[in-house]
């Protein structure tokens, strides 16, 4: 076949399918409409740290009301990125997740934790946060305890944890924090007195 008889043939086909493609484009679907406004992700800025949101370092005074009270915890925490984002103020719902533990300096129960945190504003600077999720911690975890027994009677070695922040940015990083968080089995084990701290908090945003 010459070159002519190819050039040919091609124009033929070109033609053919520029007549076919209104029939072809009426029997397609039609295009899938864009998502609600409140539901299109947001656009991420790539962070210089990965996955890494915010570091926080406190001292929380231990076991308020409670066996172990008058030792301190100091505690730290590792926020990470949201998964997700919403636009606008439904972005308040997607949660970050969070590792931390507390230390006790007396030798008293201490935990490691996990879980999610929201974070909204409140006026100006202020900020507050809610915290949900569980720890692992080294208490006394036994039945029977002897008389005049000082440990906090945890009951379960796994507990659900709750915690809450009032917060003030200082500015685009460094952040203040009142804080308290608690800790309990829901009755799940034999024993179930909870550890409750409260105290302050740093936290660096990246």
């Amino acid at each position: 076949m010459t070159l002519s008889r190819i050039g040919r043939v091609l124009t033929a086909a070109g033609l053919a399918i520029g007549a076919l493609s209104p029939a072809i484009a009426a029997d397609l679907p039609a295009a899938v409409a864009p998502l609600p406004t409140f539901l299109a992700p947001s656009p991420v800025v790539a962070s210089p740290y990965g996955i890494l949101s915010e570091a926080r370092f406190g001292v929380l005074a231990h076991g308020i009301d409670e066996h172990e009270f008058g030792t301190v915890d100091v505690n730290g925490e590792l926020l990470f990125n949201k998964v997700y984002h919403l636009s606008g103020a439904w972005d308040y719902l997607i949660p970050r997740f969070h590792v931390g533990g507390n230390l006790n300096t007396s030798g008293r129960t201490s935990d490691v934790y996990g879980g999610v945190t929201w974070q909204f504003p409140i006026y100006a600077r202020f900020f507050g946060e809610l915290g949900f999720g569980g720890d692992l911690n080294d208490g006394d975890t036994r039945l029977v305890f002897p008389k005049g027994n000082t440990d906090i009677r945890v009951g379960c070695v796994a507990n659900f944890r709750e915690s809450a922040s009032l917060g003030y940015h200082l500015d685009d990083h460094w952040n203040l924090m009142a804080f308290a968080e608690h800790a309990s089995n829901a009755g799940l084990c034999a024993h179930n007195e909870g550890i409750t701290a409260m105290g302050a908090r740093v936290g660096y945003a990246f």
